[in-house]
């Protein structure tokens, strides 16, 4: 029965991986303008979600990444035919950009200790990390196989001497919750092995998020001196029964 539960969960944490992988779909680069040290990037779109009935559109702050490295997005303009944007950088050479989502499954210990060494670096963030699902079976409901809780940590990094409106107004507004919210039309899109037997499948997801300012390294995650803020959310998902 162990083995089977922790193929199950082994199963689930392989698949949000890809669930996130397709987030970070490439978008075509038409052009790179610069100007002292800041390159406006021309693209097609700015539309990274367009699903469901559902549409969401890179926002300022948001992060991305070019050429494996990522950046703050400000200033989005509309053109004709297309979209700009701005970014703190200059020599870009590249015809991609997507949004910037880094993936890490692990005990709550483990991302403790990740985000107590250098929290300051940006190409770790930002950073969902997967506390290791576990899941039960279902005895009341006969039309379900077994119910599955996942946590998920949305986390940003942040300045240690920054006060909450700070961190409202530049990680968790602008960065986690835009993250949150696409990687939740993700999922309810998703069409990958346990998902089409998932009684949430192309619904609102049902989650309980809690916002943690500068969630740290102890074993409750908040009020340390590590620089980085987080929503960690918890997930309870419903599957069917495969078999009658």
């Amino acid at each position: 029965m162990k083995n089977k539960a922790m193929k199950k969960s082994l199963q689930i944490t392989n698949e949000l991986n890809d669930i996130i992988t397709q987030m970070k779909v490439p978008f075509s680069i038409s052009s790179i303008d610069e100007v002292d040290g800041v390159s406006t990037i021309n693209t097609n779109s700015v539309t990274i979600f367009d699903n469901l009935g559902k549409v969401m559109i890179l926002q300022e702050g948001m992060i991305i990444t070019i050429n494996d490295i990522n950046y703050p997005v400000s200033n989005i303009v509309n053109l004709p035919g297309g979209k700009s944007f701005d970014i703190v950088a200059e020599g870009l050479t590249s015809t991609e950009w997507n949004v910037a989502a880094n993936y890490k499954p692990g005990t709550r210990r483990e991302i403790n200790k990740i985000l107590s060494q250098n929290a300051s670096n940006l190409d770790r963030f930002p950073l969902i990390w997967l506390i290791t699902p576990t899941d039960k079976p279902d005895k009341f409901q006969e039309y379900l196989d077994f119910t599955i809780d996942l946590v998920l940590v949305f986390a940003h990094k942040a300045n240690k001497t920054d006060r909450t409106q700070k961190r409202i107004d530049e990680n968790f507004s602008p960065v986690i919750q835009p993250l949150l919210d696409l990687f939740n039309l993700w999922l309810q899109s998703s069409n990958f092995c346990y998902m089409l037997e998932f009684f949430g499948h192309g619904k609102p997801i049902d989650y309980d998020p809690k916002n943690f300012a500068y969630y740290g390294n102890n074993e409750k995650g908040v009020f340390t001196s590590v620089s980085s803020d987080a929503i960690e959310v918890d997930y309870s998902l419903n599957f069917k029964k495969q078999y009658n």
